[in-house]
């Protein structure tokens, strides 16, 4: 069956959104043009004809490549060596996506290289398919007692790059550390003071790859897989397989008790093959091992997460609009029960301080300008509603934590949806566009870092 990817446009904004709510459409993505709202979605071949039938304008962009084992097997070869030999230089890195195993090999290799400077965290709870998960530590510190910053990839399957570009990242940093020099990414250089800086003042807590069941069987099995791997419910077959783990997190999970109907498209259905939120919220062991990581390192005070694709870097909420001058109007206030998730209604709008709406947008822009130095890419900042409000996402977890709990840290949450819209297989891209968006993405990061250790620097007594 082939599958295309295509560009949906609409009558309005509520014509698009039964796309995903009432359709079942498999939506990625959305942008604002000069005619009006583009849709990214992947649709079965036979489908094109049906939509224009419902009064949908559809373009069609591409029919997506599976990528072949052979193909896959070549890039494995070529890692392996890499991995043995030790060299993960921005020159030399090629051959293809790390396979899953071989992201835990490189963190491993980077403790044996940079044990002073580098601690591997193994995960408590193992995944569905009885793999244990690990995350690492960069930083001269005791992991304690510093401002730390904290970078997440992999929650979807098939989004390939993201653990890719959180490996390359430490290695470069590790490197440029051991040896004094400079990061070169593009037109962009961080410099040996800088480098010296980010490692010797902040702490960096990074989870390269949270969901490697989806991961593996998207590489292996099926290019478009996107939740993790959770057993069918005995009778269900194999359709009911898996849970989308960016839909599984304690806010606001009972999207039918909390939202508007039809404002979000998550699912309580097993069957559904993009969006199922699962038994319970927090009910899978990817979920919880981020959950775990957050409280085990409590001074986080940035996370930002790797998705694909859109080239877009957001931030919260995710929920609904944002507004700053009604606490009351905020996501524990049962009285708005059933009414969040219709964008511009002005019924309902997530309250969000207006300094840390400033702050999240100021270091997005920062990561943004970074990005652009690059190559010259382009990266929008905005909130992460966009089309399609979420229920269960990590972002608004990640941030909503310090106001269900006082003792818990705020933390600003920035969700980088890297890669081009109209690149082939943007999931997964050709790999040498893949070790662009690597540079460009890391050096976004890197200027979080930057920014947050300069702060810190210049906060010190003189």
């Amino acid at each position: 069956m082939a599958i295309l990817h295509v560009f949906v446009t609409g009558r309005d904004r509520r014509h698009l959104s039964e796309l995903r709510n009432k359709f079942r459409v498999v939506v990625v993505g959305a942008r604002e043009t000069d005619d009006g709202i583009v849709v990214d979605a992947y649709i079965p071949a036979e489908r094109v004809d049906w939509l224009r039938n419902k009064g949908y304008g559809v373009e069609i962009v591409e029919e997506v490549e599976t990528p072949g084992r052979e193909r896959q097997a070549e890039g494995r070869t070529a890692v392996e060596t890499r991995l043995k030999r030790g060299r993960y230089g921005d020159v030399i890195w090629g051959g293809g996506y790390l396979t899953v195993d071989e992201v835990e090999a490189a963190i491993v290799l980077g403790e044996k290289n940079h044990p002073k400077v580098l601690q591997r965290i193994p995960l408590p709870n193992l995944t569905w398919e009885k793999r244990r998960c690990h995350a690492f530590r960069i930083g001269t510190g005791d992991g304690k007692t510093r401002p730390a910053v904290c970078f997440l990839a992999g929650l979807h399957g098939r989004e390939w790059g993201g653990p890719d570009i959180l490996i390359y990242l430490g290695m470069r940093l590790l490197r440029a550390y051991r040896d004094g020099k400079s990061i070169r990414l593009g037109h962009e250089v961080f410099t040996p003071a800088q480098v010296r800086t980010i490692v010797e003042t902040l702490d960096i807590v990074v989870f390269p790859q949270v969901n490697p069941d989806g991961r593996h069987f998207s590489m292996e099995r099926s290019a478009m897989w996107r939740k993790n791997r959770r057993p069918a419910a005995k009778g269900r077959g194999s359709k009911s397989i898996g849970v989308d783990i960016n839909r599984n997190f304690p806010f606001l999970w009972r999207f039918d008790r909390h939202f508007a109907p039809n404002a979000v498209g998550s699912s309580f259905k097993p069957s559904d093959y993009e969006s199922y939120v699962g038994p319970r919220a927090a009910s899978e062991p990817e979920t919880r091992n981020v959950i775990w990581l957050l409280d085990r390192f409590p001074n986080i005070q940035y996370l930002v997460d790797l998705h694909s694709y859109g080239e877009t870097i957001l931030h919260s909420w995710g929920s609904d609009e944002n507004q700053s001058d009604d606490p009351l109007m905020n996501f524990q206030n049962k009285r708005y029960d059933g009414l969040r998730g219709r964008i511009h209604d002005q019924v309902y709008r997530e309250y969000l301080p207006a300094d840390d709406a400033e702050r999240a947008a100021r270091m997005g822009k920062r990561m943004s300008d970074a990005i652009r130095r690059v190559r010259g890419r382009e990266y929008k900042v905005k909130p992460s509603v966009g089309l399609y409000p979420t229920a269960g996402a990590w972002d608004d977890y990640a941030y909503s934590r310090h106001l269900v709990d006082r003792r818990k840290g705020k933390i600003i949450a920035h969700t980088f949806e890297w890669g081009r819209s109209r690149a082939s297989t943007p999931f997964h891209p050709p790999y040498d566009e893949m070790r662009e968006v690597m540079r460009e993405v890391t050096a976004g990061l890197l200027e979080l870092c930057a920014s947050v250790a300069k702060e810190i620097d210049e906060a010190k007594p003189a």
